[in-house]
């Protein structure tokens, strides 16, 4: 569950930086997020800002608290 209070402080722009350098100093091709929840439009929209394209779609992936089941999708970005 994510914590409300940390919502709007750049922390996931953080991590999705400091993911990015590190994979980039390791010399990956790319970078790849295997589950985004379809309904955190936050973090499917953090991801498409630094480049991220949703390349799959696992339909009813992710048994949401509220929604039931929701879709997810596959993140990737080209380095």
């Amino acid at each position: 569950m994510v914590d409300p209070n940390a919502q709007g402080k750049g922390i996931g722009s953080k991590l999705c930086e400091h993911s990015l350098q590190r994979a980039k100093e390791k010399n990956f091709k790319g970078i790849q997020f295997n589950l985004v929840v379809s309904t955190n439009k936050g973090a499917v929209e953090l991801w498409k800002k630094y480049g991220f394209e949703i390349i799959g779609t696992t339909p009813n992936g992710f048994r949401h608290a509220t929604m039931g089941l929701v879709d997810t999708y596959i993140m990737y970005k080209h380095l």
